[in-house]
């Protein structure tokens, strides 16, 4: 009966050793997982570059060139969202009868190396469409230079 105990014990530990990876591993969060089921996404998109043709139309190298800060959000939500060169204090509140339309009130400021430009204002987020919040354009010898920030509001992981 002694032999079986110490056999056992061993083959316990091995069990145990081959499975402490995978609680290991199962234990790391990303950081979508502190992301509420019913969040949303504001992404704040800020570039000293051109943003757009018309106001609907995005450039894509608007979307390559830019810095992107996202911050979760709830339908219903106020903060403040800032990095080096961008800070923007928002409200969100949904309109009602139309889930995917927001009122956003917002006031921020961009520091560029062309110089600064800021915004306030109040406007309308459909969920998915980036929209120009503020910037600025100067013409000199070398050409136009711009800068811009948009924002949208997006689910989790996309769209």
């Amino acid at each position: 009966m002694q032999r079986i105990a110490p056999h056992f014990a061993w083959q316990f530990r091995l069990l145990f050793l081959l499975l402490l990876p995978g609680f290991a591993l199962a234990g790391n969060p990303v950081p979508e997982d502190y992301l509420a089921s019913e969040s949303l996404v504001l992404e704040v998109r800020y570039c000293e570059c051109q943003a757009n043709n018309t106001p609907s139309d995005v450039l894509p190298s608007f979307l390559k060139k830019s810095r992107l800060l996202k911050v979760g959000v709830s339908s219903e939500d106020k903060g403040f969202v800032s990095s080096n060169e961008l800070s923007i204090g928002y409200e969100l509140k949904p309109v009602a009868g139309s889930p995917d339309q927001f009122q956003f009130n917002y006031a921020g400021n961009y520091t560029a190396s062309n110089g600064n430009s800021a915004g306030a204002g109040e406007l309308l987020l459909v969920q998915g469409q980036w929209v120009n919040l503020f910037g600025s354009r100067h013409e000199n010898e070398s050409g136009s230079q711009h800068s811009n920030v948009l924002v949208r509001l997006a689910k989790p992981g996309g769209s």
